[in-house]
């Protein structure tokens, strides 16, 4: 497991996933082989966090991609508009995996496991302090928000701390959180998050989630509204 920094369901219907790559991102050249480039490929298999909008969502814009059937990324839900997808990092670009793209003797839930793997041996998550007091994880720019897809860390990051975190995603690189109930410091970390939005770039979600340290469940208490003020 990777991280240090402190001492010792299927789319329905049309749906848009938000652009959240830094490098160009290639999901509409089918594979050649997908089996052949599955097993060359699967230890740069990675999961991407992404925000899931509705065709109806105000937020759609040229800024995102439209899916149907097969060529619909495979992905699982996680809470709310935050899904999980998968992606193979190809050193100059990243390849989204899709529904016609994944073998067929490779489960979805395998392919989490393998795509877990990988960002836990791979990826550098250092937890640093932020200007108002609480904490944030680090990866690299790329990885930040696949850290919830590490329930080990979590728990090591709860038991660190003492108690259950309340914890902002407003970007792909922004993994933030706080110790359940200090007032101030939720608040600060809503202003942050309600800032991120203003000025930010490869946003994700206003909501603001809970991390139990005494069942290891994620669940949303709050959501940082357009009009939030200081």
């Amino acid at each position: 497991m990777s991280y240090i920094g402190v001492l010792p369901a299927n789319i329905t219907s049309m749906a848009f996933i938000k652009n959240l790559f830094q490098k160009p991102m290639e999901a509409d050249t089918e594979l050649p082989n997908k089996d052949l480039f599955f097993a060359t490929h699967r230890d740069k298999l990675y999961p991407w966090v992404k925000v899931l909008l509705s065709d109806n969502d105000p937020r759609l814009n040229e800024n995102v991609y439209g899916f149907k059937g097969d060529e619909s990324p495979i992905f699982r839900n996680w809470l709310e508009d935050l899904i999980i997808n998968y992606v193979f990092d190809m050193g100059d670009r990243f390849q989204v995996l899709l529904q016609r793209d994944l073998p067929s003797s490779v489960s979805e839930n395998e392919l989490h496991d393998i795509a877990v793997e990988n960002l836990s041996r791979d990826v550098e998550f250092l937890l640093r302090d932020t200007n108002f007091g609480g904490y944030m994880l680090t990866a690299g720019g790329d990885h930040e928000a696949g850290s919830i897809c590490l329930p080990e860390m979590w728990h090591w990051l709860a038991e660190h701390i003492g108690n259950s975190l309340i914890v902002a995603i407003p970007a792909k690189d922004l993994v933030l959180f706080v110790q359940k109930g200090d007032t101030d410091k939720i608040n600060n970390l809503k202003i942050f998050v309600h800032d991120s939005f203003k000025e930010g770039e490869r946003l994700l979600t206003r909501n603001i989630f809970e991390y139990s340290r005494d069942t290891a469940e994620w669940s949303i208490v709050d959501t940082v509204g357009e009009n939030a003020s200081r």
